[in-house]
Parts: structure tokens; C-alpha cells; sequence
């Protein structure tokens, strides 16, 4: 895709969401009483909701045109060469040059366990890419189940949309209750966080189907109202962690908040989804345009290759710097190698994949 078919309102959640990551691992913004959801936990909790919804958008056009098996392998095929690949150089990377003391292990990274079954110390930042991946493996399998029980009725779709969101919730209660789980133990475990990429799918379902409500959706109004919710929430998880229980002792933030946080990231999502173009009519807007843009295009490969960069520059004071200059020479480092990455690993691999799987049902 060209720079110019982008949407640029997309493009800047997505370089938000990966802002509040570095700003968080760079140790530059502290927001005072933010336990649990981190700084950087905002960034992968919006970007879980944009990730359903752009990918919702290619597999619900597909399967609606061809609901069939070919049509869910091709999916998993695209994504696994547009996941995979540089994953896995990053993990052999550490692997082999910076820490190997992980051994035999390492095989539930491979396989994307590491949330559930081992630990997530050894690469932290990948717990989100394991769930995201067994959302892959499991949101074309739903859609395909969901289009053939309602028989393409849309009505029908939505509410089965709202069952698996109310699953979701009421067994994520019962463990939280039964087993007083810590808000850590919940945020990264795979069964109980779909929900938060399923509103992304069903906004892209409403997209599709209900584009008046979606354009209603979209309006400042409901934008507005949002993001002061958004803030809210925010407040509400500063407040309990303050508190003499903190965060793990109370049942809200550990279970439905997990719903909520997400269900208000995507009432705000229609509204940049409609600020699709950016005049570039000065040079400083031409500026502006080309950093958001390439953030964006470039999220996967600093959200991977930061955490190397910055452990050796910040965490272990690799040069004696002041920490705002740390943070600079990090960033700059990692937009860096992130670049180089693409543009001669990623990018040749997903014209590959391009030419011989194509993402569109003919």
C-alpha cells in the first residue's frame, strides 16, 4: 500500500498507542498511581481494539463473499508471513546473541505459550503478540461459525457478537472470584482478554453492514463523550490503586473493567477512522504527515526491537547520559534498525506474500 492510501486517522492511534509504549519503557512519563494498566498498557489496549478492527474488516469481507475453509487458511497464511518472520528473527536474535540461559524454553515462545504456561520475563513486550495471535487462529473460525448459524442475518450476527462478549466476562468473573487472581495474572492471559480485540471486530462489522450507525458513530459528539470517558477509567484505576487494597484488591478493575476500557477505545476509534486524509499544505504539516505515517508503518518492528535497544541504553546505563538523552539516542536507534527491517526484511517478505496469497475473495 502506498503512503498516500492510508488512513491517516488510523495512522496516528496506531502511532499513539505505540508512543505510550516507549514513553513508558523509556522512563520518561510517569503518571503517579497508574498501577496494573501501565502507560504502555493504554497503548496495547487501543491498539488490541484497532487490530480487530482493520483485520475484522478483511476477513468479514472475505467470508461474506466466501465463507468457506480456503478462505480462513488463506487469512492464517497472510498473517502468519506478515507475524511470524520478523518475530521470529527477533527471538533468535536475543536468543543467540543476547541471552540464551532461557534453553529449551525458548519453545514456548515459538509456539506463543509463553502467557499462559511459562512467563513472559525473557521478552516481556510479546504477551500481547500471543494473544493477538491466538486471536487470529480463533476470529476467522467465529465469523465462519457465526455467518453460517444466522444464515448472513446481520441482527443475528451482532447478538451472537454480544454472547461471546458476555462469555467472555462471566468466566473471567468466576476465575478473578475463585481463584482472587491479580490484575496481572488476568491482563495477559489469553482466554480472558479476546474480548478486547472482538470490539474491533464488531465495529468493523458495523462498519460494513450498518454504515449509518457507524457515521454516527463517528461524529464529535460521541467523540467527545468518549474520550472523556476514556479519562474517567483512567482516573477510576489511578484511584483504586491509591487506595489501601491497591488494584488487586477490589473485583471491578480485575474483571469488567477489562470490558470496559476497550468497549470506550472503540467509540473513539470511528471518529479517527474518518479523518482518513491530511493536507500536507506547509512544510511543517509535511513533517507531521510523514512522522505519524511512518510510526505507524513501522509499529511492529519498534514495538519488537525497542525492548533490546532500550534494556542496554536506559535500563543497564550503557553510556552515561542524562535520562532524557538516553531516551533520544534509544528512540532514534530503534526508528533506526526498525526502518532498515522493513525495508529489507519485512517489506520483501509481504510483497511476497501479496503476489502469491491475495487478500481479496475473487
Amino acid at each position: 500500500m502506498k503512503l498516500s492510501q492510508r488512513n491517516f486517522g488510523l495512522d496516528i492511534l496506531r502511532a499513539i498507542s505505540i508512543w505510550l509504549v516507549l514513553l513508558q519503557h523509556g522512563k520518561i512519563l510517569n503518571i503517579d498511581g497508574l498501577k496494573g494498566l501501565t502507560l504502555g498498557g493504554i497503548g496495547v489496549e487501543i491498539f488490541f481494539v484497532l487490530s480487530g478492527f482493520l483485520i475484522g474488516q478483511i476477513i468479514i469481507r472475505n467470508l461474506q463473499k466466501s465463507n468457506t475453509i480456503k478462505c480462513i487458511v488463506n487469512f492464517w497464511i497472510r498473517r502468519w508471513f506478515r507475524i511470524l518472520p520478523l518475530y521470529y528473527l527477533m527471538l533468535l536474535f536475543k536468543f543467540t546473541i543476547i541471552d540464551s540461559s532461557i534453553g529449551s524454553n525458548i519453545l514456548y515462545y515459538i509456539f506463543f505459550l509463553q502467557n499462559n504456561f511459562y512467563g513472559i520475563e525473557y521478552y516481556e513486550v510479546t504477551w500481547s503478540l500471543v494473544i493477538e495471535e491466538w486471536f487470529y487462529i480463533i476470529i476467522p473460525i467465529f465469523l465462519f461459525l457465526t455467518l453460517k448459524l444466522s444464515r448472513k442475518k446481520n441482527n443475528v450476527v451482532i447478538i451472537l457478537f454480544i454472547l461471546f462478549i458476555l462469555f467472555e466476562n462471566i468466566i473471567r468473573l468466576i476465575y478473578v472470584k475463585k481463584f482472587n487472581v491479580p490484575y496481572s495474572g488476568v491482563n495477559g492471559n489469553v482466554i480472558f482478554r479476546m474480548d478486547a480485540l472482538f470490539y474491533g471486530v464488531l465495529l468493523a462489522y458495523i462498519k460494513i453492514n450498518f454504515q449509518n450507525i457507524f457515521i454516527k458513530l463517528s461524529s464529535l459528539p460521541i467523540f467527545i463523550f468518549s474520550l472523556i470517558c476514556f479519562i474517567t477509567y483512567i482516573y477510576f484505576i489511578i484511584t483504586f490503586s491509591k487506595l489501601e487494597l491497591g488494584i488487586n484488591g477490589y473485583i471491578i478493575p480485575r474483571t469488567i473493567g477489562f470490558t470496559i476500557f476497550p468497549l470506550i477505545i472503540a467509540f473513539i476509534l470511528p471518529f479517527f477512522d474518518s479523518k482518513s486524509s491530511f493536507f500536507q499544505n506547509s512544510i511543517p504539516r509535511k513533517i507531521y504527515y510523514k512522522f505519524i505515517t511512518y510510526t505507524s508503518l513501522l509499529t511492529y518492528s519498534i514495538y519488537l526491537v525497542h525492548p533490546l535497544i532500550f534494556e542496554q541504553l536506559i535500563n543497564k546505563k550503557l553510556f552515561k547520559m542524562v535520562p532524557e538523552i538516553s531516551f533520544i539516542l534509544a528512540t532514534t536507534l530503534t526508528y533506526m534498525i526498525s526502518y532498515i527491517l522493513f525495508k529489507f526484511f519485512e517489506a520483501p517478505i509481504l510483497k511476497y506474500r501479496n503476489k502469491k496469497f491475495s487478500d481479496r475473495v475473487t
